[in-house]
């Protein structure tokens, strides 16, 4: 079946020869329940078909020429019936059609040729790895255990079913291994059977049109026309009569005879002592490479941090980050090439990635820190079984030294990406880069994390876009400067999480890997060093607003509370923030406003503080709702010690959440980067459990002291209806996706 619709788009976009279609083929890919083995086989398979940028079908449509970025997240076994979607978005309309045939063609070649033996030997392993780690991140392991047999209890309807079944990998997972190791073709048959052959399919193309949005606007004017119409005067009465009611019942507090009801965790509950992790600080290459280990059980998984300083480079290359990192770990090496790489990778480890960091580090005694520093770093991140770590550093060691950077095809695939990621991340996640526009008018982090990720860096990716197209070797010298000058032991921090058993034997193999680093760097970069962004300056703090095609508003508004040095009740803005997210703000701007999502939050290393709404329906009434929160916050004295106790027990709990061996590691690293000590994590928490309406108080000053900017993303029918009622205070306006 063939489904065509229309979407709300600019313009520009609805332009017969734009390149702004999509274009995905879907499959129901089950009647009846698989068997153990053939759900672990599906999501091998699905490895092999989407799993990394290499992946046989992942690769044919990225480097196809024919979108921007490829859509559809492979298989989906969350239902009752698994589902395989796949396809391309960005795709001029005479190419919709070749989009699709590339698909299925790609298909078809796989099931008939098979798949490479490294390759299955990497997405087996790959498969294995995370059933044996079992990560879930800062997600409660429980939870995701009770999730994962969730579909079992909920679809299978024979009692002979064990749900906990779902969670026994060893015998599925060694019957499909056995069958592999007798040379059975377990993958081929299963991919003609449940996708190729398999005719329930759907292949649904989306149509970008101007006028789409004002249609549903209208239809939707319309409508109530016609129920208003249909209404005598008493039903008018009492739909105005209902409405207050429903108001006034959105607004009310509940009894404390109805919250008494409820189960809750008090202050006798919580821990007064923060919790630690085990730091050793040493140092590699006779002491030139700093070394921090943290013996914890990892159940034979290490887990190896490289840091290298990016402070060494120039304000003006840190855009160009995020297409470096993208190179190194995606365009191969001089020995391996980019598929090859992955699947050694996929064979070896468990994992390597390589991004960025940005933080604050901290003030004197733990005061606001300088607004004009951030320790900012590229961080390797990989983990192996502890036999294999000499391996996983010999693929870390390629990736960062002899990644192939010369691969202009790559990097104008991997920068495309990028400008569509971002342009359909400003339609559903507008908050957080309001939020980014926000904190780069306070500190030198929020700057950094603008222009790698926010609206600046959007505006960055298009020029080198056309620089890449246009200037190749112009864009390629710089990325090897930027490599040359960041490859070297002086720049160099190790960070390891192991078992303690493992942290000793680990340490000839990184002994080795830092021995065949530069001393020092190749190339030193003028304009570099930590103090260029007090150089640069931050940028000044206006309102300002981004059109973009949507029917819902994100609305942000953001100030510095605390000046660089000062310092305060941190632990107690800290509540009493959280409480003002989850009571004013949560009536007003969700409950009321009737937005998705709306809320506020301190940060008490840059001192900075800021609202935020999500898929709101409002703009200038939610700013208004901001302007007023000051008043909520003073009438704490009102607030019932009950009341006091949850919003001090919540935000403990957000302190204490679950975390894995290798983000216990992590975290430690922060703390030793940033200048955070024990007795500074302390202080906050005593501040937190100790917390008095004072605090609410003390908040609400701030607040009305403090200057406030504000940033939305909105559509320009929504932002010209606020800048009328603003009079002459209207809010700068720029469309932003043209």
């Amino acid at each position: 079946r063939r489904v065509v619709e229309r979407s709300p788009a600019s313009a520009d976009e609805a332009m017969p020869d734009a390149p702004s279609r999509m274009v995905m083929l879907n499959w129901l890919l089950n009647e009846e329940p698989l068997s153990s083995v053939d759900e672990l086989a599906v999501t091998v398979l699905d490895e092999l078909l989407m799993g990394t940028r290499t992946s046989v079908l992942y690769k044919a449509m990225a480097e196809s020429g024919l979108g921007a970025a490829v859509v559809g997240g492979g298989v989906s076994d969350e239902l009752k019936q698994a589902t395989f979607s796949v396809g391309l978005k960005g795709v001029k309309a005479e190419d919709v059609g070749k989009a699709e045939e590339l698909a299925m063609e790609t298909l078809r070649k796989a099931a008939a040729e098979g798949f490479e033996e490294d390759a299955v030997e990497s997405a087996l392993n790959t498969l294995e790895f995370q059933l044996r780690e079992m990560n879930t991140g800062g997600f409660p392991k429980g939870l995701a255990f009770m999730l994962s047999m969730l579909p079992r209890w909920i679809y299978r309807d024979d009692e002979t079913v064990n749900v906990a079944d779902a969670l026994r990998f060893e015998a599925p997972l060694g019957e499909l291994k056995a069958r592999l190791a007798k040379g059975e073709k377990v993958f081929e048959p299963l991919l003609r059977r449940l996708i190729v052959d398999n005719l329930h399919r759907t292949t649904v193309e989306m149509v970008p049109d101007a006028g789409l949005s004002e249609e549903w606007a209208a239809a939707e004017k319309l409508r109530l026309k016609k129920a208003k119409e249909a209404m005598g005067e008493e039903d008018i009465l009492q739909v105005i009569a209902s409405t207050a009611d429903l108001k006034r019942a959105q607004l009310a507090e509940d009894s404390p005879s109805d919250l008494a009801t409820i189960p809750r965790v008090g202050l006798s509950d919580l821990e007064r002592s923060v919790k630690t992790v085990p730091t050793d600080v040493s140092a590699l290459a006779n002491g030139a490479v700093p070394l921090l280990t943290h013996p914890l059980p990892c159940a034979g998984v290490v887990y190896a941090d490289v840091l290298l300083d990016l402070s060494r480079l120039p304000l003006s290359e840190v855009p160009l980050l995020s297409l470096l990192t993208g190179l190194m770990t995606q365009a191969g090496t001089s020995e391996l090439d980019a598929t090859t790489l992955q699947r050694r990778i996929g064979a070896r480890t468990g994992g390597i990635t390589i991004s960025t960091m940005a933080e604050q580090p901290v003030g004197v005694d733990g005061a606001v820190g300088p607004a004009d520093q951030v320790v900012h770093k590229m961080i390797v991140r990989g983990k192996a079984v502890r036999e294999r770590l000499p391996d996983m550093l010999d693929l870390v060691h390629a990736m960062l030294t002899d990644a192939k950077l010369d691969s202009q095809t790559k990097a104008v695939e991997l920068l495309k990406e990028s400008k569509s990621r971002l342009e359909s991340a400003f339609v559903s996640q507008g908050n957080q880069f309001a939020g980014l526009r926000l904190s780069s008018r306070n500190t030198a982090v929020g700057l950094v994390n603008e222009l790698t990720s926010g609206v600046t860096y959007y505006d960055t990716v298009q020029a080198l876009l056309q620089t890449a197209q246009n200037d190749w070797p112009s864009l390629l010298s710089r990325l090897e400067a930027m490599r040359d000058t960041l490859n070297a032991q002086d720049s160099m921090l190790i960070n390891l999480t192991a078992d303690p058993d493992a942290i000793a034997t680990a340490t000839p193999a990184l002994e080795g890997f830092v021995a065949r680093m530069p001393a020092a760097p190749a190339v030193t970069q003028a304009e570099g060093g930590a103090d260029k962004f007090g150089a640069a300056g931050l940028k000044p703090r206006v309102d300002e607003a981004f059109a973009i095609t949507t029917q819902v508003n994100y609305v942000a508004a953001g100030t510095r509370l605390l000046q660089p040095g000062e310092q305060a009740d941190f632990g107690g803005f800290a509540v009493a923030a959280r409480a003002l997210s989850l009571g004013y703000l949560w009536d007003n701007v969700r409950v009321a406003g009737g937005a998705y999502g709306g809320g506020c939050s301190f940060n008490p290393t840059s001192g900075g503080f800021a609202f935020s709404s999500y898929r709101d329906p409002n703009l200038q009434a939610t700013l208004d709702i901001y302007s007023h929160a000051a008043d909520a916050l003073e009438k704490a004295d009102d607030m019932s010690p009950e009341a006091l106790e949850q919003a001090i027990v919540g935000a403990v709990g957000d302190l204490d959440k679950p975390l894995n061996p290798d983000q216990k590691g992590l975290r430690a690293l922060t703390w030793h980067l940033t200048g955070v000590t024990t007795a500074m994590r302390q202080a906050y928490r005593d501040q937190m459990i100790d917390c008095t309406p004072a605090a609410f108080a003390a908040l609400a000053d701030r607040l009305r002291q403090a200057p406030m900017a504000v940033a939305v993303f909105a559509s320009e029918e929504a932002l010209a209806k606020a800048n009328e009622a603003r009079g002459d205070k209207p809010i700068p306006v720029r469309k932003l996706v043209q």
